[in-house]
């Protein structure tokens, strides 16, 4: 899909774009969404409160998001951090962006550290060793994070 387009293109076996659809589950559902972005739980093993934050189009890399998309960027990020901060009780919050695999979707991993864990570099491999966390707990962020969103 060309950089600019307004209609979304569904691509059969994209996860992003079937967590989207609804044709496959996330822990929770979606979590917040605007004409550009859609936020749901990190299905990897970044932890409980790890959200992704991904572009409903096909992106291969920043510079290929449109003006809208970049625009909407920012402040959404900046909002979910302060939800997860707020609703999760979080001490830090990172944010990292993976476009690694096609079909591309531009996907920033904000994830959060609690007080008492170990600062980013240590944090990850550890979340790594540990894998996924558990789905219902997953879930359960997920509705936290999602009504402290909708009280804006």
């Amino acid at each position: 899909m060309s950089v600019g387009s307004t209609e979304r293109e569904f691509m059969k076996g994209c996860l992003a774009c079937e967590l989207m659809d609804g044709t496959r589950e996330v822990p929770g559902g979606t979590v917040a969404e605007d004409e550009h972005w859609a936020v749901d739980h990190c299905l990897g093993p970044f932890g409980v409160g790890a959200f992704v934050l991904k572009t409903k189009e096909h992106r291969d890399s920043l510079w290929t998001m449109t003006d809208g998309e970049a625009a909407t960027a920012g402040p959404f990020l900046r909002r979910l951090s302060q939800a997860i901060i707020d609703a999760l009780g979080a001490e830090r919050v990172y944010v990292t962006v993976w476009v690694d695999a096609p079909p591309h979707h531009m996907h920033f991993v904000v994830w959060p550290r609690y007080p008492g864990e170990p600062k980013a570099s240590q944090l990850e491999a550890r979340r790594r060793e540990e894998g996924m966390p558990d789905w219902d707990a997953m879930a359960d962020a997920a509705r936290r994070v999602r009504e402290r969103l909708e009280r804006e």
